[in-house]
């Protein structure tokens, strides 16, 4: 880890910009499931954490790469 520039930033970006929305839409998600445990409601809930999580990898990334892992020189 220690050989990726920025590490630190890097790893509060991430814990703000993907951790906290993915929990988040996991207990939004898991409150519908506990009132109606059926497949498709599994299945929202599924789809619903897991999109929500690589939706904000990608950004996350996109904001690492082109602000800054970029070389400013």
């Amino acid at each position: 880890m220690k050989s990726v520039p920025h590490w630190q930033w890097f790893m509060a970006l991430y814990f703000l910009l993907v951790a906290v929305p993915t929990y988040m839409a996991h207990v939004q998600f898991k409150k519908k499931v506990l009132l109606n445990k059926n497949n498709s409601n599994i299945a929202i809930y599924c789809i619903g954490v897991l999109g929500t999580a690589f939706a904000m990898h990608f950004i996350t990334m996109m904001i690492y790469f082109k602000f800054i892992f970029t070389n400013h020189s």
